[in-house]
């Protein structure tokens, strides 16, 4: 289904809107070449049916070659019940993107046969790792097959029980070669009865938890090492000069960002993200602690410890305090283009005023904070810019917020340019703009007609340059199973 949008400008589109469809409940998409023909396509991971009667499909729905996208899946099938953890990838050695998935014994993958996935699924080599017991409702997308050591092909990594292992390829596409990388997994156990009776015996839940992992040069050696973050540690394994990484940590790095008090009390929430900040070719360092006083006094405290030879400085390089930031991870990214990392701290201000306001408006303002990265290598201690908006609130949880966006670049300048939904079927774009005193444009030069309450991600769908809109909807009733796709028709200036 196709239709168009306005443009504040003038009356050619802005963009042009895809209505997706699956039944009954979206889990998860992405959007990937699957055929190789240079369009990316959207496939859908989905829900059927009733408890207990629910099952997990995939639906795939080909980009033309128009730039839009049938309502109707080109291909829908449910998934192997033994399937828990899914991703997409070159497995097969061929152009295409087969659809592969982790069971608790083997990788299988559904091998794509032209514009037709084959839905009998192939073994590819056996492997167990955490993925033993699937879900019955839910698969979560993963990006476990990626040129994990950057030699121009895809390897596979299996999360288990003792860490990572990184299956390559040989000469013949057999995956028989296998890096083992030792990784420490956060566990839990809980009871889940306080009941205390002499004939009862409480039931018992577990968790295992594989910490988040970047590749990225740690040591400005020109090969990107893999390094694995969790609260306000940095666990580091190099990558040896023949593409395996070492099997044991080669740097590991506990920052103590949190006071005694703060520790015993359990009040501060901390989050450790890695980036090169300033281009240096060695790891940044971003570690963010939030801290809170019941529904007020929100603060954020964001430590950067630099990267450079013999590893981070034992205190922070740079401290910024942000009052109001109810966030314990900055968002990096390069917001005007100029090559350099900046800092996004979103913020909100509460006191018993704002929250009377709140309830008479049932909105809620907040400023999204930006810290521009300068020349000098360092972030100013105060906001460079700040963007408010006002979120609406739903008290009975059944819709989505507004959609909002910060990744997109619209008119291909390389600048990151706002898109946030004024109304229930408006999104508004704000282009970045070069202007010593704001980021954005004051006014949006564009109002495109959507179902603008949901999640919104930007992609460049036809690879021209220019970013395209894809929106779903996961709390709404009525749109559970609907993905609104907008088409970016180059004319925003």
């Amino acid at each position: 289904m196709m239709c168009g949008s306005t443009t504040v400008a003038g009356d050619a589109p802005a963009f042009s809107l895809s209505k997706l469809s699956v039944a009954d409940e979206l889990l998860d998409l992405s959007a990937e070449d699957l055929n190789a023909d240079g369009l990316k396509d959207i496939l859908i991971v989905h829900r059927k049916g009733l408890p207990p009667e629910q099952t997990r499909w995939v639906s795939i729905f080909l980009q033309t070659a128009a730039g839009g996208f049938s309502t109707a899946a080109d291909q829908s099938w449910e998934l192997d019940t033994a399937a828990a953890v899914l991703d997409i990838g070159d497995v097969a050695g061929d152009s295409g993107k087969e659809i592969c998935y982790l069971t608790g014994e083997e990788v299988r993958y559904y091998p794509l046969n032209s514009t037709q996935y084959d839905l009998e699924p192939q073994m590819l080599f056996a492997a167990s790792g955490l993925t033993v017991f699937p879900s019955k409702n839910r698969i979560p997308l993963i990006n476990f097959i990626r040129d994990w050591n950057g030699d121009e092909r895809e390897e596979v990594g299996i999360v288990g029980f003792d860490g990572l292992a990184i299956h390559a390829p040989d000469a013949a596409g057999k995956f028989s070669a296998e890096n083992k990388i030792l990784v420490e997994l956060t566990t839990g156990m809980g009871r889940e009865s306080d009941d205390t009776e002499d004939d009862f015996t409480a039931g018992l839940s577990a968790r295992f938890t594989f910490p988040n992992v970047r590749l990225i040069d740690f040591d400005s050696d020109g090969r990107k090492d893999l390094i694995a973050t969790t609260d306000e540690r940095v666990i580091v394994y190099r990558q040896e000069a023949d593409g395996r990484f070492t099997a044991q940590p080669t740097s590991d790095v506990r920052f103590d960002v949190r006071t005694q008090h703060e520790k015993i009390e359990g009040i501060a929430d901390v989050e450790t993200v890695v980036q090169d900040l300033n281009n240096d070719g060695y790891a940044d360092a971003i570690v963010t602690k939030q801290t809170s006083k019941g529904l007020s006094n929100f603060r954020g405290v964001i430590n950067i410890f630099w990267g450079k030879p013999g590893g981070y400085g034992a205190v922070p390089d740079q401290v910024i305090i942000s009052e109001g930031t109810a966030s314990d991870r900055a968002l990096i990214r390069d917001v005007n283009g100029d090559g350099r990392k900046d800092l996004i701290l979103p913020s909100i201000k509460i006191s018993i005023t704002s929250i009377i306001r709140w309830l008479i408006t049932r909105s809620i303002p907040i400023n999204f904070n930006i810290f521009l990265m300068k020349e000098s290598g360092v972030f100013s201690d105060q906001p460079d810019f700040t963007k408010e908006v006002k979120f609406k609130i739903d008290w009975s949880g059944e819709s989505d917020t507004q959609a909002m966006d910060l990744d997109g670049d619209f008119n291909g300048d390389k600048r990151k340019d706002f898109v946030f939904a004024t109304d229930e079927d408006i999104l508004s774009v704000y282009l970045g703009v070069e202007d010593g005193e704001r980021l954005f444009s004051n006014k949006p030069v564009a109002e495109v007609n959507a179902d603008a309450f949901g999640v919104l991600n930007t992609y460049d769908l036809n690879n021209d340059g220019y970013s395209d809109m894809v929106i779903h909807y996961p709390q709404a009733k009525e749109r559970k199973g609907m993905v609104q796709v907008l088409m970016n028709q180059q004319v925003l200036q």
